[in-house]
């Protein structure tokens, strides 16, 4: 029976074995014959240092000899239509599900044939939290998509299998069958009565295992949350029919920045929160008069968010302002400066913004975030508070506009 392996052998996995798994695993399952995945093998140490904020720092990340990410790949397929002479009209959600199932039967089929020569994975299910730092940082193309990565190694652990339901609670025969709280009972008895569980209810200070799931791990706010990226995420790749092939998501070069100042614990922050006709857009937090943070005059209130394409494809985000003298001062690379899980979380609400979100329910969610630690949750507390001060200017000037359509209306 498999497990999940987390821990690995300084054992290399040989490129021989591996792409002899890989092509093995090629024969699976395929829409039309058309294999529409990729697959990007990440060795490399700074790479994986780099993969592993978008996957919540986990460990097995940089401790794996490889990491496989798996995407759903309707660009080769493309690529090879034009230069045929085809006309390809893939830039649609129904070409994003069928390249998804690919590249996860592909991924499925190689962890069957990985495990059954000795070695372990782990799946991560972060890839589609955080598509756009894994999209950025292996430079996916128009047109593809992670949606899965896999940890590749020598087993260092023996874990035991996770428990299951039984077979009947997953299997209907000829059609459906609705679960009676009386089927739910016995399909859950065994699962809430493990030990581990229990212990899991004790310490998140809830009355059942349920509860766990639906209040703290996987709450409504943040599966709301993480929808908003993802469909933002997967309309810039290009998969939605909202973009011609070949262009961007129309992200002005240069956005409007205010400077909001607070306090984080004892640390004092600052927050450049872009604004797109004057609603925030994106927001950048940073540790203020640190070596390794941010240093702004007190007299700096407001500048712009300068977006840079580099030359190997990647963005850099730098924050320009004009100092007394009338000289333009450039603070580079913003991103590079802070903390990962900071720079998650503000990855996060920047495409809930950006998706134009009411900002009332932006901060509500924001509020409403429970995470790990306090100094996060003090940090989550300091960008609700520089967020707060745009809700009466937006309300504002949407109720102005209002009021012009009204008039409109009447005259008419």
């Amino acid at each position: 029976m498999r497990a999940t392996v987390r821990k690995y052998t300084s054992e290399p996995v040989s490129d021989t074995l591996l792409d002899n798994l890989l092509e093995q695993a090629s024969h699976t399952q395929t829409m039309g014959n058309l294999q529409l995945y990729s697959v990007v093998v990440t060795r490399d140490e700074a790479m994986k240092e780099r993969l592993a904020p978008a996957h919540f720092s986990q460990p097995m990340v940089t401790g794996a000899p490889v990491v496989l990410t798996f995407c759903a790949d309707f660009r080769r397929t493309t690529d090879w239509a034009l230069n045929r002479h085809g006309h390809p009209g893939y830039n649609n959600i129904l070409s994003f599900h069928n390249a998804m199932t690919d590249a996860l039967l592909f991924c499925q089929r190689f962890c069957d044939l990985a495990e059954a020569d000795g070695l372990g994975v782990c799946f991560l299910g972060t890839t589609i939290y955080n598509p756009q730092l894994i999209i950025e940082a292996l430079h996916l193309p128009l047109l593809t998509f992670p949606v899965a990565t896999i940890t590749v190694g020598w087993p260092d652990e023996t874990p035991a299998p996770s428990d299951r339901l039984p077979l009947e609670a997953i299997v209907h025969r000829e059609t459906y069958v609705p679960y009676s709280a009386e089927r739910i009972d016995a399909f859950y008895s065994h699962k809430e009565s493990l030990p581990e569980n229990q212990r899991f209810v004790e310490i998140n200070e809830k009355e059942t295992l349920a509860q766990v799931y639906t209040d703290v791990r996987y709450t409504a706010e943040a599966n709301e949350a993480i929808s908003i990226t993802l469909d933002e995420a997967i309309r810039r790749q290009g998969f939605q029919g909202d973009f011609s092939l070949g262009k961007r998501n129309p992200r002005p070069e240069s956005l409007e920045c205010d400077i909001v100042r607070f306090q984080n614990k004892k640390d004092r922050w600052v927050a450049f929160v872009g604004l797109l006709n004057g609603r925030p857009y994106e927001i950048f937090t940073g540790i203020l008069d640190d070596d390794e943070g941010i240093m702004i005059p007190k007299s700096v209130s407001s500048g712009h968010i300068l977006r840079r394409v580099l030359k190997d494809g990647s963005r850099r985000y730098d924050f320009q302002f004009m100092n007394k003298r009338g000289y333009k001062i450039t603070i580079e690379g913003l991103s590079e400066r802070f903390n990962p899980e900071y720079w998650n979380y503000a990855k996060l609400i920047s495409g809930i913004l950006r998706y134009g979100m009411p900002l009332e329910n932006v901060i509500a969610l924001i509020s409403s975030l429970q995470l790990d630690s306090d100094n996060m949750n003090t940090w989550v507390s300091g960008v609700s508070k520089a967020l707060k001060r745009y809700v009466y200017t937006v309300s504002s000037e949407t109720e102005d506009t209002q009021n012009a359509q009204n008039v409109e209306t009447i005259d008419d």
